[in-house]
């Protein structure tokens, strides 16, 4: 898990740990080594390359970009960053 505040309030690693999930925190400013970085990094280019001007139409995009994400991107995304997928 990231270093991100929010991932470390009173609470979170306590229910983490309550559904037998192992607790690994990455190394401060290791985007490389967070998957869902690089969904961010695709939504961002999307974003971009739509140039949007409202709410509406950015909503719509990032819906849409959501729904193109296949299993197959996730495991990417996982195995760039290292971590075994099989």
């Amino acid at each position: 898990m990231d270093n991100l505040r929010a991932h470390k309030v009173a609470g979170v690693e306590q229910m983490l740990e309550a559904a037998r999930v192992r607790v690994i925190y990455l190394s401060p400013y290791s985007p490389d080594f967070n998957p869902i970085e690089h969904l961010w990094w695709q939504l961002k280019s999307l974003v971009k390359k739509f140039a949007t001007t409202t709410e509406e139409a950015l909503k719509a995009i990032l819906n849409l970009d959501l729904m193109l994400v296949s299993e197959k991107h996730l495991r990417n995304y996982f195995t760039h960053c290292c971590y075994c997928t099989s």
